[in-house]
């Protein structure tokens, strides 16, 4: 075999392919077109994904967006086929869920969201 061992497993797209469901999760798909949806609805954002792991603080959110002074934080769901709207909501932790609203007692927006065009709306919502 000429080809290492996963190389068809990588994927580079931002866009999720069905054809390679080993390299991105769903929400990381989504996350990844949200990013670049943020990004092209207002150029100057700074779009940021924040990685979990074992040094960073449990439950932070998935994206920061710096938009024109203000900080939008989102923690991204994909509502699952035949998943109610409130129960994909519902799959964020306590941990992620108090954190959010410790970021809005700071004055930031903090939401979990379950599409591009939430956050989009949340944007236009907010004045952006």
């Amino acid at each position: 075999m000429s080809e290492r061992p996963g190389a068809c497993l990588q994927h580079t797209s931002s866009e999720f392919d069905s054809r390679y469901p080993l390299v991105a999760q769903p929400e990381t798909a989504l996350v990844g077109r949200i990013k670049i949806a943020v990004k092209r609805a207002h150029p100057t954002a700074d779009v940021i994904k924040i990685a979990g792991g074992q040094y960073q603080s449990a439950g932070l959110p998935d994206l920061l967006v710096i938009l024109d002074g203000r900080a939008y934080f989102f923690e991204v769901k994909k509502q699952r086929l035949g998943e109610s709207e409130q129960h994909a909501r519902g799959r964020a932790t306590l941990r992620q869920e108090s954190r959010l609203a410790d970021l809005r007692r700071a004055g930031a927006v903090a939401a979990v969201v379950l599409s591009v065009g939430e956050v989009l709306a949340l944007l236009v919502r907010e004045g952006v």
